[in-house]
């Protein structure tokens, strides 16, 4: 059971491709962190995904760019964000957070926003293939 275990965890982890070259903005996300849904859309264009919400529940769009991914979630009756997610390209990881950082345009320190980096679960220690990006209000 443990070997195969460890096989399963080699495999997932071989799939993966550690980018060392820099990344350029795609999304412009520190003009829209204090935006509600309306005004990002309008900003962004139209969603890749956008589903009809669901009534009194958190709701979510999504665009993708090259690879990249930017989810947004937010409340369907106010219309407030409350965080924005940039997803690398599937299997890709980054040694650098700044790099995930540029595609959104952002700093580690705002004073707007806190920027939470995050990896995939068999990512490989001290990579990075997502950041959330939560608006300060």
């Amino acid at each position: 059971m443990k070997f195969k275990l460890f096989l399963l965890m080699l495999i997932c982890t071989s799939c993966t491709h550690t980018e060392s070259k820099p990344t350029r903005v795609l999304f412009n996300i520190p003009p829209l962190v204090r935006s509600n849904i309306d005004e990002v859309v309008k900003a962004l264009g139209k969603p890749d995904f956008y589903p009809k919400p669901t009534d009194n529940e958190k709701s979510y769009c999504e665009y993708e760019k090259d690879g990249w991914r930017l989810s947004i979630r937010y409340y369907p009756d106010t219309g407030k964000v409350i965080e924005f997610f940039i997803f690398s390209p599937v299997g890709y990881e980054y040694k650098n957070v700044e790099d995930v950082l540029r595609v959104g345009n952002l700093s580690a320190v705002a004073f707007d926003y806190l920027v939470i980096p995050g990896s995939e679960l068999y990512a490989s220690p001290g990579t990075y293939s997502y950041v959330t990006v939560v608006p300060k209000f």
